[in-house]
């Protein structure tokens, strides 16, 4: 009877210590995981901040004629302008690149490439952590739409200095 009751305990406490760790990896991955979503939208916010204010004021500095009278900026001003502009769109992503799924599956104690490994997914999932391979998945998706925003962006902004050093190559009359 002694045996019995002394073999409760210890396969109690040892479910209670595993389920603990089981915890303790899911509230690390989740912690990073809604660290990560605050630094995806920030960016998001200064996607709207791009489309909003610096959109609007790079296409008047490519369309605005050379005409520094009425109080508009010479040639070399607004192509300072809109090279800063397109600065800050590169800024924001690298800054959107440095935001990696892999940290949650990190933070949750597994390997960064176990998502990518049958055994260690297996293994993970086997463990309770499933779930960690859905918050990466999620913060993966969000990530690259945010890329590819801003990859359009940037593409825009590349125009605007394409269509402005053209015209400044145009011979005046």
């Amino acid at each position: 009877m002694a045996l019995a009751a002394s073999a409760g305990v210890y396969f109690t406490s040892a479910y209670l210590r595993a389920n603990h760790e089981k915890v303790q990896r899911l509230r690390n991955a989740k912690r990073k995981y809604r660290e990560l979503l605050a630094d995806l939208a920030e960016c998001k916010g200064v996607l709207n901040y791009f489309d909003k204010e610096l959109a609007p004021r790079a296409q008047a500095l490519a369309s605005a004629s050379d005409d520094t009278a009425d109080g508009k900026p010479d040639l070399e001003t607004r192509k300072r302008e809109l090279l800063a502009i397109g600065e800050q769109v590169l800024r924001l992503m690298e800054k959107i690149d440095g935001i990696a799924p892999a940290l949650v599956v990190e933070a949750a104690g597994l390997e960064p490439w176990s998502e990518h490994d049958r055994e260690l997914t297996q293994k993970a999932v086997r463990a309770g952590l499933e779930q960690v391979f859905d918050l990466a998945g999620d913060v993966r998706a969000i990530r690259k739409s945010l890329i590819q925003k801003a990859e359009r962006r940037a593409k825009r902004v590349d125009a605007l200095k394409a269509s402005l050093n053209a015209e400044a190559c145009e011979p005046s009359l």
